[in-house]
């Protein structure tokens, strides 16, 4: 009698122990349920820039200057942003100002000092270890504007996220390698629309003002062969003269063997020829170029 009565305890103690066992587990589960939760709340952020150009987006001129000089010519630009234009054998900077504040930066040139990029670097380089939104937001006081990024952009000129900074990569297809970057503040990014662009989900059109005054178009224009001399550089390929003659007719007429773009600036015409028109950009039988910066951007490039 003893020992049935041992081993109906022993019994009870087991069922007692497996319904313990079964209530705690699901308990642990309950323990683990907001950790998984906040694992995926984790958002990926690139670090903020501390080296090359992009770390002055957002500082005064004057901490730039202080580093980089004083530049070799400075004229007005939209929206109240001055250009002001750094030129050397194998760098060049075009630095935009308003108010003393550095909005945005584009660079380009073999010594150019675009951190973490360097120019002729493989483009799959930069996708190790680098977060890609290729749908940021940017909220605003007009709402939410969201960008998308395509295949071809993410190929020619992915965006990537520094902190606050944005940095525009610019790549040739072709050879997979950085051509340049644009810097800038979400502002600029917003009001230049280099992607598919909606302002609290309504599409929007791409529009470029044009209405500039003759020195800032001359000035656009020798912006544009310096870039254009540039990328030539960078890919070891002679530079261009700039041939004198200021004409609106390359914008105006549909002339074979002219490059042709509303672009935002010179920096993003360049580059997109690059992609498009590069028997024309980089071809070496030519000596001189006809450039124009009025109611588009346009080059033709001559035979002496």
């Amino acid at each position: 009698m003893k020992n049935i009565v041992i081993k109906i305890l022993m019994m009870l103690l087991v069922v007692i122990g497996l319904v313990l066992l079964f209530y705690s587990t699901d308990d642990f589960d309950d323990l683990e349920e907001p950790e998984e939760a906040t694992r995926t709340e984790v958002q990926h952020v690139n670090p903020e820039l501390t080296e090359g150009a992009g770390q002055y987006i957002g500082k005064s001129i004057d901490d730039w200057t202080a580093d980089f000089g004083y530049p070799e010519r400075i004229y007005a630009g939209d929206n109240k942003y001055e250009h002001y234009i750094y030129q050397a054998n194998t760098a060049y900077y075009d630095v935009r100002v308003r108010d003393d504040k550095i909005g945005m930066i584009y660079a380009a040139g073999i010594d150019a000092d675009i951190s973490p990029f360097k120019v002729n670097q493989r483009a799959a380089e930069i996708y190790q270890g680098t977060f890609i939104d290729t749908e940021p937001v940017i909220k605003t006081e007009d709402g939410e504007y969201s960008f998308e990024l395509t295949e071809v952009d993410m190929k020619t000129q992915p965006l990537i996220k520094y902190g606050k900074v944005f940095a525009q990569v610019y790549v040739d297809q072709q050879t997979d390698k950085v051509m340049g970057v644009r810097y800038m503040t979400a502002p600029l990014l917003v009001q230049m629309l280099p992607y598919t662009a909606h302002l609290n989900g309504k599409p929007l059109e791409r529009t470029m003002n044009r209405e500039q005054s003759i020195l800032t178009q001359l000035n656009e224009r020798e912006t544009l062969a310096e870039i254009i001399n540039m990328i030539r550089a960078s890919s070891d390929i002679h530079q261009l003269e700039l041939y004198q003659p200021v004409t609106k007719e390359l914008c105006q007429r549909n002339t074979p063997g002219v490059s042709k773009s509303k672009a935002y600036d010179s920096g993003e015409a360049v580059n997109m020829w690059l992609n498009t028109e590069r028997q024309l950009i980089l071809n070496n039988r030519f000596s001189r170029v006809q450039a124009e910066a009025s109611d588009c951007y346009a080059a033709r490039y001559l035979n002496k």
